[in-house]
This record gives C-alpha cells, sequence and structure tokens, in this order.
C-alpha cells in the first residue's frame, strides 16, 4: 500500500497546475480601412414561433453611420438560416446606396465559415448563401469577416427593436440620435 500510495503522490506532483485566464477586454467595432463599408448583420431566433428579427448597421472608416435597419422574420427555420437572411438584408442595403467596398461582419462562425468554402452551396442553406456571395460579385470588392458579438452590439440592438407587430424600420437620411449613440459608444476609430 506504502508503494501506490507512493506512486500516487508523485504522479499527482507531475500534474502541471493550469494558469489562470487572463480577463478578455471587450472588444468594440473597429472602423474599415479608407475608402471601405462595413456592414454589421445580426439576427435573433426564437424557436417556439420559427420568427426571427434582424439588424443591419452600415459605417464608413470614421464610425459614422450611413444606414440601419431592423426587419421581423416568419416562418424561419433556425437560427443560423436567420443570420444568413440577416447578412442577405445587409448586402441588398449596402448595394441600394451604391456603395463599391464592402466588408461584411457578423458574429455567426458557421455562417462565415459556409461563406468562405465550397460547403455553403450544399448546405441546407445553399440558397441564401449563393444569394449573399451573389451579392458580394456585385462590389468592387468584398470580405466577409467573423467578429465577436460585443463587437457587433450595435446591429444586434437594432434587431430587438422589431417584433411581431412593428415589423420593420429603416434608417437612412436620417439616424436617430439613440442609435447614433450606441454606434459613438462602441467605436474603435482607426487610428493612423
Amino acid at each position: 500500500m506504502r508503494f501506490v500510495s507512493t506512486l500516487l503522490q508523485e504522479i499527482a506532483a507531475l500534474k502541471v497546475p493550469k494558469e489562470p485566464r487572463l480577463p478578455r477586454r471587450p472588444e468594440k467595432w473597429r472602423s474599415p480601412e479608407e475608402g471601405w463599408i462595413k456592414v454589421n448583420t445580426d439576427a435573433g431566433f426564437d424557436t417556439t414561433a420559427c420568427s426571427s428579427s434582424c439588424g443591419v448597421v452600415i459605417r464608413d472608416q470614421t464610425g459614422l453611420m450611413k444606414a440601419a435597419a431592423a426587419r421581423w422574420l416568419d416562418d424561419v427555420p433556425d437560427a443560423l438560416t436567420a443570420e444568413a437572411m440577416a447578412a442577405k438584408e445587409g448586402l441588398e442595403l449596402a448595394a441600394k446606396n451604391g456603395y463599391d467596398k464592402v466588408i461584411l461582419e457578423v458574429d455567426c462562425s458557421g455562417l462565415k465559415t459556409l461563406l468562405d468554402g465550397d460547403d455553403g452551396m450544399r448546405s441546407a442553406i445553399g440558397g441564401l448563401c449563393l444569394g449573399i456571395t451573389g451579392l458580394g460579385r456585385s462590389f468592387v470588392d468584398f470580405r466577409v469577416a467573423w467578429v465577436r458579438r460585443e463587437a457587433n452590439s450595435v446591429a444586434h440592438c437594432c434587431a430587438c427593436m422589431v417584433s411581431a407587430t412593428e415589423r420593420s424600420f429603416f434608417w437612412l437620411d436620417y439616424i436617430p440620435d439613440w442609435l447614433l449613440g450606441l454606434a459613438a459608444v462602441d467605436c474603435t476609430p482607426v487610428i493612423d
């Protein structure tokens, strides 16, 4: 028994203690390069009602909000579909406003992966992926980027603004002060 006890003590001594994780700094929205527009999109999904809300925010390299939108969507089968519908909505708004260098930022890593690879066209949301990539080709330059949820908070707030009774909002010529305030707090401008 002494031998087994000593052996267990030696094994326990070999275990390397885990280093404590440093707290992560909250991430903010980062400005794109000059001449580029960022389209941030987010979706909320209600599994019981199979409905969704989507939010879109378009900002330039100074962090200035150019447009925003929110829409309620019925008959949405899952959260990934909702995120893809929000992304498509955002790119349609960017195309309508005539932007030519667009970065689509999403906080859904699964959607980013599908849009970057060939698997997106063979997935359950293949038609939506095809629509998103088709819209992407309509711009002079186009990229898709993944960001953490906190760096996408303004699009998330827009998505929370709609409901089954208040189905859509579009802010194009006039951006309300509350939305401008959210964007200003959330912005980390590019430092040259």
